[in-house]
């Protein structure tokens, strides 16, 4: 038996989710196929399954429907045209059919004449409006019946509720019922019309989220600019990037400077100011200034190639409630039908079996319950609400990898988080200056003399973005650094000390004693004590913004590292964390995470950066993941990956969880409500309840649910 691999194509041709459902169900009929999920809003089909050719699964698909085929997923996600040509064609379609309907039967009526002639004029003329408007319906119903498939979806509700129309004035000198059984289908295209362009409009609002790939590069070659694809760069290459134009792969400035725009990753609208020795991502766009960058980073590994890959699969499994819904179309359908068939033929037993009055009424009320019955607003709009909370989700400088997410999001109890790159900045940072007789400016220009040429962390930090650093380094003499100890050199003349105590004790230097914490660097010139300053790793300024956030959610906050107890016990302190755990090899971060997980019920998330996170991110019921500065084996292992590192950006997506429940709730609830008062109503009100009116307040009903769950894509969160 082949293996069984995760696949992932576009599928086109599907115009509402209920026709999701019935390729998934065929596709899960093929004893090669595990499993098979269908995105509906991004229009892509998931499997795992055997790896088989294109056309076998195309074959598969198409025998669910004609018009539904699957294609590779393109290396750039495309836009959809919010209304194409056949969609033009369907509403002129349903224009033509209402108008001829409603001009014929109202002018009819109107002469006041008799019953035969009038059904003799009015029958075929809406029948010919009604073949017009929904024919395609109806023969998609004839292929299920014919195919033995699952009738009951809404096709099947539509054609028996329009045909039921059309056989009411058998029963009665109703020829309105005409109309009615025209406007149930017109009605119900012009609903699934909505629901086309709406999913098309969220598909895009995510495609423009991502879509940031820039189609070429310019290149600086040997014979000067070339133009070329991202694809085709290479580490080292050497880019010229203008005003608009967005980075094709992550390099570093190596010449220019300017602000540059990166909402698209970050979700942060405000540009950064990038100059030499910066690194700048793919996707994000300069808006002033022009760069050379150099290379560091094929396409394919990239922040923005792996950004579109996350997004690639984030629909990829469903939601609780998405399962929910998928199970409850199965039933509800079927039920509904025995529903409008008891209400059909119970009432006329017990008033009156031979009064085609009462039969009249009563068919009338069990057509109507079929059109309010159609699960159309249910089952669009849930998966459209968390489909929006992906795309709000990015937006916010947050790549959720998949709707289930959301779920395990909103059942956390304990976050677990790593401390240097995480909760800190993870760089050494200068916090502290004790200076005798210079001021800042003349202290630093000396000690970055003296670290211009170190490889030391300690003398990065120092140096910083200093643009005369090769200048400082090449004006220097007799330059020595001595192990465990400093630096000893010669700037202009001048000598200079900088290091730790011994350095200065070795040198006959006494230095000024030390009592606060953190990495000590002392400076001393021509032989003259000037002072030290005091190097930390940072706290995030965020990182307590996402501590009290959480605890505001209920959510305690633990912190397993690596580093020494001191210091994470310091950090723990000006944090608020609820627990800590320091000096821990990667397995041992491991055990104490799984001893976590097991306290049921509830999840544990982790969060974390470097490599040696990466198990621990994967072992976690939701593992996050930085995105700007985490390894790619951290990131590939993460469910939610924060494009900006910043920490306090969980709790948004926590809150963004929230939202898409409450909406994905909020729709079942009340969308089954809405329905049952409306059939209650149609019951009370029998042959006076007109049965365009139930197909206009569904439709009505999808409209509103359909906007309530999209309109999540442009909330705030706060």
């Amino acid at each position: 038996m082949s293996e069984k691999i995760d696949q992932a194509y576009m599928i086109t041709g599907l115009d509402c989710p209920a026709c999701a459902e019935k390729v998934v169900h065929r596709m899960e009929k093929e004893a090669w196929v595990e499993e098979c999920n269908i995105d509906y809003g991004a229009g892509k089909i998931y499997l795992t399954a055997e790896k088989r050719p294109l056309e076998e699964i195309d074959k598969i698909v198409s025998s669910v429907e004609d018009a539904f085929h699957v294609a590779p997923i393109p290396e750039k996600p495309t836009r959809r045209v919010a209304w194409d040509r056949s969609m033009w064609i369907k509403l002129a379609r349903v224009i033509f059919a209402f108008v001829v309907s409603a001009a014929t039967t109202f002018a009819m009526m109107g002469l006041g004449i008799g019953h035969q002639y009038l059904w003799s004029v009015l029958f075929p003329v809406n029948l010919v409006a009604w073949l017009v408007a929904g024919y395609d319906v109806a023969w998609r119903f004839i292929k299920n019946v014919i195919h033995l498939r699952n009738i009951f979806d809404e096709a099947f509700l539509m054609t028996i509720a329009s045909l039921g129309a059309f056989l009411l004035p058998l029963l009665s000198h109703d020829e309105m019922s005409f109309f009615d059984a025209v406007m149930v289908v017109s009605l119900y295209q012009l609903g699934e019309l909505f629901d086309i362009v709406a999913s098309r409009k969220s598909h895009n609002a995510i495609v423009d989220a991502v879509n940031l790939k820039s189609e070429t590069a310019t290149r600086i070659g040997a014979n000067g600019l070339e133009t070329v694809k991202p694809e085709d760069l290479a580490v080292g290459d050497l880019v010229m990037v203008k005003v608009g134009e967005s980075f094709p792969s992550d390099g570093v400035i190596v010449a220019g400077e300017g602000n540059v725009d990166v909402s698209s990753l970050t979700g942060e609208f405000v540009p950064v100011y990038r100059r030499k020795g910066d690194e700048v991502l793919s996707g994000t766009t300069l808006k002033s200034g022009n760069l050379t960058v150099q290379i560091t980073k094929p396409y394919s590994s990239s922040t923005l190639a792996r950004i579109m890959t996350l997004v690639e699969n984030s629909g990829r499994g469903k939601s609780k409630a998405e399962k929910f819904i998928s199970v409850f179309s199965k039933y509800y359908t079927p039920f509904v039908v025995v529903l409008a068939a008891i209400v059909t033929l119970i009432p006329p037993l017990f008033l009156g079996v031979g009064n085609p009055d009462n039969w009249m009424t009563w068919v009338r009320v069990g057509l109507s319950f079929l059109v309010i019955a159609c699960p159309c607003a249910i089952v669009l709009s849930v998966p459209l609400a968390y489909f929006a909370g992906i795309g709000l989700a990015s937006k916010n400088g947050l790549i959720v990898k998949g709707t289930p997410y959301f779920d395990k999001l909103l059942g956390i109890r304990t976050v677990v988080s790593d401390k240097t790159g995480t909760l800190t900045y993870g760089d050494f940072q200068v916090t502290t200056w004790h200076l005798k007789n210079m001021d800042k400016c003349e202290f630093m220009h000396y000690l970055k003399c003296a670290e211009s040429r170190s490889a030391h962390p300690i003398a990065k930090a120092i140096v910083g973005d200093a643009h005369d650093a090769l200048e400082l380094a090449a004006e220097q003499e007799d330059y020595e650094e001595i192990a465990g100890h400093g630096i000893k050199t010669r700037y202009k003349g001048d000598e200079i000390l900088a290091g730790n105590a011994k350095l200065m004790n070795q040198f006959g230097i006494v230095p000024d004693e030390v009592k606060e914490e953190g990495t000590v660097v002392h400076l001393a010139v021509n032989g003259t004590y000037e002072g030290y300053v005091i190097l930390n790793d940072v706290i995030r300024k965020e990182s307590k913004k996402m501590v009290d956030g959480l605890h505001e959610l209920g959510i305690k906050v633990k912190l397993f590292t690596g580093d020494q107890k001191k210091n994470a016990e310091t950090v723990a302190g000006e944090l608020g964390l609820d627990e800590v755990h320091a000096g821990l090899l990667p397995e041992e971060k491991s055990d104490l995470l799984k001893a976590e997980i097991a306290k049921r019920p509830g999840s544990v998330a982790f969060i974390g950066d470097g490599v040696n996170d990466a198990p621990s991110i994967a072992l976690s019921d939701v593992g996050v993941a930085m995105g700007g500065i985490g390894s790619d084996s951290s990131i590939s292992s993460a469910d939610l990956v924060i494009m900006n590192d910043d920490p306090s950006k969980l709790v948004t997506a926590i809150k963004i969880s929230k939202k898409a429940r409450f909406r994905a709730i909020s729709i079942i609830v009340l969308g089954l409500l809405i329905k049952a008062s409306i059939m209650l109503i149609s019951a009370l009100l029998k042959e006076s309840f007109p049965m365009w009116v139930a197909v206009l307040a569904d439709t009505g009903l999808t409209v509103l649910m359909v906007l309530y769950a999209y309109s999540l894509l442009y909330e705030k969160v706060r």
